[in-house]
């Protein structure tokens, strides 16, 4: 069965978050010109369209990001402005969108154009990836209090983190989204023991482009942090929260955009302590919950790609217990802090919206044998103008008020 969407669709890929997004999102971005000789345009400016999808999936600015509610009406005009034979949009943000949500970006989109696809990872392997990504956004809770809130629980949606199941689970994501478009129109892209370019040859399919057109760039791979270095932030981030002055904005500019990114250009100390372990029993709990959405999905017949089934196998052991969290070496603390130290003269809020503008000394208590007449007559009379001025204010007007409908 062909793969290739029809000429004038919209391809809506909405994550979830850590199933691969940032290699196929760099593979689109890099290559524009190549893909749209071909009749395909990547819309938005930068890798992904997140500020555009914050705004119509999340009703907010994110934070560290300038711009805000007005990104979508933008990027809705940029497709509309569109003459290419198929257009792709992808944002993770996208699976955030409640029901409301998602149907206003069909509603903008065209239900009868787009084609919304949803990619998968095993579950085990994204709860660690996923924890840390809470942690540089400014979580506080540690890697087992986090695992036991997020699965020990009957109801994955009534969890103290209740929007990572609305992103995660994929049954629900594709149940809500084949309302809008139509069953046939949902595509669950399973990566489970698929090789590492199964997503970028399957979107090629999609697009109608040629084999081996999508690479990614090298340096947009989105590696996560080694236990060491996630917890370290997780503890910045409590001494952080206790300080005035202490906002998204600024917590993102500080970690995200500063010493996360300075360690990326050092992989061997953003992976500091090694990687972040999954136990035997949350291992089992995924494989339950993942029997559970892939029953869901095939209930539902949405179209699917891959094998399912094989999401409920981590790509790594699990182990019997957790072991206290490894001490960060000193070149890699070294190193995040440098990364902070950079987001000065960025544009992005940093330690200068710590600095509360000193208040002035109140004035000394007047003598008014040292205040001159003319002063003094001066002040008495402004004091009663300000007086008469807030009581004419006050006054009903005789004018008619227009009555409420």
């Amino acid at each position: 069965m062909s793969l290739l969407l029809p000429e004038g669709s919209r391809l809506l890929h909405i994550g979830p978050a850590k199933t691969g997004t940032t290699s196929l999102q760099s593979a689109f971005h890099t290559n524009r010109a190549a893909i749209a000789a071909y009749g395909v345009h990547y819309a938005g400016r930068n890798s992904q369209p997140r500020a555009a999808a914050g705004a119509v999936a999340l009703g907010r600015r994110i934070a560290g990001h300038r711009d805000g509610l007005e990104a979508w009406p933008r990027l809705v005009r940029e497709i509309d402005e569109s003459t290419a034979k198929r257009i792709v949009i992808s944002s993770e943000t996208f699976a955030r969108a409640d029901d409301e949500r998602a149907a206003t970006v069909i509603e903008a989109l065209g239900a009868d154009r787009t084609t919304v696809v949803i990619t998968m990872r095993p579950l085990a392997d994204m709860l660690p990836s996923s924890w840390q990504q809470w942690v540089q956004t400014g979580s506080r809770t540690s890697w087992p209090d986090w695992l036991d809130a997020m699965l020990r629980t009957e109801d994955t949606l009534t969890a103290p983190q209740p929007e990572f199941w609305q992103k995660t689970r994929i049954d629900a994501l594709a149940r809500r989204w084949s309302r809008l478009v139509g069953r046939d129109n949902v595509v669950v892209l399973s990566l489970a023991g698929a090789a590492r370019d199964f997503p970028l040859r399957t979107f090629e399919a999609f697009t109608g482009l040629p084999e081996g057109v999508l690479v990614p760039d090298p340096r947009a791979e989105n590696a996560s942090p080694g236990y060491a270095v996630a917890e370290t932030i997780r503890h910045f981030n409590a001494r952080f929260a206790e300080l005035d002055g202490a906002t998204a904005d600024v917590q993102a500019a500080l970690v995200e955009f500063g010493a996360i990114r300075r360690l990326r250009e050092q992989p061997e100390l953003l992976r500091a302590g090694g990687p972040i372990e999954v136990p035997q029993w949350a291992a089992d709990r995924a494989a339950e919950l993942v029997r559970e959405m892939v029953h869901g999905i095939r209930e539902l017949g949405v179209r699917t790609i891959g094998n399912l089934d094989a999401l409920a196998v981590p790509s790594r052991r699990p182990v019997a217990a957790l072991q206290p969290p490894p001490a960060l070496p000193t070149e890699a603390a070294a190193a995040l802090l440098v990364g902070m130290m950079l987001t000065q003269g960025r544009g992005v809020p940093t330690f200068d919206s710590f600095r509360a503008a000193p208040k002035p000394p109140p004035p000394p208590p007047a003598d008014l044998d040292t205040v001159g007449t003319r002063r003094l007559m001066s002040y008495t009379a402004g004091r009663i103008g300000d007086r008469v001025r807030a009581r004419l204010r006050t006054e009903p007007s005789a004018a008619p008020v227009p009555s409420e409908a």
